[in-house]
């Protein structure tokens, strides 16, 4: 009901064409392969693919997509985790319609749309995956998000040995021994979907 009203309120400006709308992130990135579009607006939290491994996934197949995120969440970590992996813009779902169309004109010229955040007085902000190739975060949010090591081979197309492969990297970067281990790490830094 959400995506369709987004839909229905941007086709109504008349200034906008609407190419696809997808229920989850596996058909997101697959309708982005298909057909290239100006700006893409993404929910974070999507079934199947949540919205962080299908960003990975659409800028490295298509990388000047301009993707804007839309989401509950509005804790400071969590927009700079997106802006990180190569959002152009952050919308909070309850925002007002004007700001969801200053988001998607802001990008159109080129420029960012993200609501202004606050870090600690004199903290350097080090983004907590930086260390990370674009495969083991693909990984990382996919293992967060309960995957097993047969599913994520399945979601980003490898064998189940690579998967694990990948799961061991992360794991030595991050400097956890456990999934549990893994989910704690999300949560201490804001990258944990609700």
């Amino acid at each position: 009901m959400v995506r369709q009203a987004i839909a229905t309120t941007l086709a109504a400006t008349g200034k906008f064409d609407i190419l696809a709308e997808c229920d989850d992130g596996v058909a997101l990135v697959n309708a982005v392969l298909r057909q290239e579009a100006d700006v893409i607006l993404m929910d974070i939290s999507m079934p199947k693919m949540n919205g962080f491994v299908a960003l990975e996934k659409i800028l490295h197949h298509r990388p000047h997509s301009k993707v804007i995120a839309l989401s509950m969440h509005n804790e400071p970590e969590y927009i700079d985790a997106i802006h990180h992996a190569g959002a152009v813009g952050y919308v909070f779902k309850d925002a007002p319609t004007e700001t969801l169309l200053k988001a998607v004109d802001a990008v159109l010229r080129g420029k960012t749309f993200f609501p202004a955040t606050e870090h600690p007085e004199g903290s350097e902000l080090v983004h907590p995956l930086a260390n990370l190739t674009r495969r083991e975060r693909e990984v990382f949010f996919l293992v967060v998000a309960g995957r097993s090591n047969k599913e994520i081979a399945q979601l980003l197309t490898m064998s189940a040995k690579t998967a694990e492969n990948h799961r061991g990297k992360l794991f030595k970067k991050l400097n956890v021994k456990t999934t549990v281990e893994l989910i704690h790490f999300a949560a201490k830094h804001g990258l944990l979907e609700s």
